[in-house]
């Protein structure tokens, strides 16, 4: 049984008038199916507007399907009664780490979920230290949050979740805020869980942040438009910019290049794949 399995999934965003009356209705999911195995590195991509983070949504159940099913570990998300459950399976970190920081000592934020479950103290204690030691912020469990970078606030809000023990965290577009070093903190911690035996979703537009993902999905008008590996995926650059995506630059050029006349295999993901590739090429021609 998969994770997560999300059947024929349609979500509507309803406008209304003053007095109630239904004034449109925007289709944001539209017939969107996919599975989720257990330790899997999921990315979701998409430009503004394609519904991706509308759909991160649903798997923890802030947002409940007008059409289809959504099952969390078996669970089906509109079952008020498992919601609770659900949101502990499947955790969320979203874009502003600000609007997810209510502590005013870092420790205090990554406990204050645990304290809600009713977890013992003792335990706790003991969950907040592995919590931010996993994301390597446990030296700064005195601090004020509020004096914290952006990426370390992002890594706070992670070890808040990770405290909860879920099995899958969506990070929802988690560095659309950062710096670039921010991003690369958090892009690491998300690999580094995943390592350790979390399922992550990342929903994100950086296409360098998905290269490692085990599968791809890459969503357009609210319906999955492209599925595959990475190397797949960005294998098919002209189709990718028709969706008003971009490639990673190493991709981006090997596929120029490749264009120019040059024997380049399509989906480059790295740098040292270019060099050797360009350094083949050449000697072929040389001889």
């Amino acid at each position: 049984m998969s994770l997560i399995d999300i059947d024929k999934l349609t979500f509507e965003y309803i406008r209304r008038d003053e007095e109630g009356g239904v004034e449109g209705i925007t289709t944001a999911v539209d017939d969107v199916s996919l599975k989720v195995h257990a330790g899997e590195f999921i990315a979701i991509l998409g430009a503004n507007g394609s519904g991706k983070s509308t759909l991160a949504k649903h798997i923890n159940a802030m947002l409940l399907p007008t059409e289809g099913q959504v099952t969390v570990e078996g669970m089906d998300t509109t079952d008020e009664g498992l919601q609770l459950k659900i949101r502990k399976t499947a955790g969320m970190v979203f874009q502003n780490p600000d609007n997810q920081i209510i502590g005013q000592v870092v420790e205090e934020d990554v406990g204050f979920g645990p304290e809600n479950l009713g977890v013992p103290t003792e335990k706790i204690i003991e969950r907040v230290k592995k919590s931010l030691k996993a994301v390597g912020m446990y030296e700064y469990r005195k601090k004020d949050p509020g004096r914290l970078s952006g990426g370390q606030k992002q890594r706070v809000s992670i070890a808040s979740v990770i405290a909860m023990h879920p099995k899958c965290i969506v990070f929802d577009e988690p560095t659309a805020m950062l710096d670039p070093g921010g991003r690369k903190e958090v892009i690491e911690t998300a690999k580094q869980l995943n390592k350790e035996g979390i399922t992550i979703i990342l929903i994100t537009h950086y296409m360098e942040e998905v290269t490692e993902a085990d599968k791809v999905f890459v969503m357009s008008k609210g319906k999955v438009a492209m599925t595959g590996t990475p190397r797949e995926v960005f294998s098919r650059v002209p189709e990718l910019k028709e969706l008003r995506l971009t490639v990673p630059e190493v991709t981006d050029l090997a596929w120029k290049l490749k264009e120019a006349g040059l024997d380049i295999p399509d989906g480059i993901l790295t740098e040292d794949e270019l060099v050797r590739s360009i350094k083949k090429e050449y000697s072929i021609r040389k001889n």
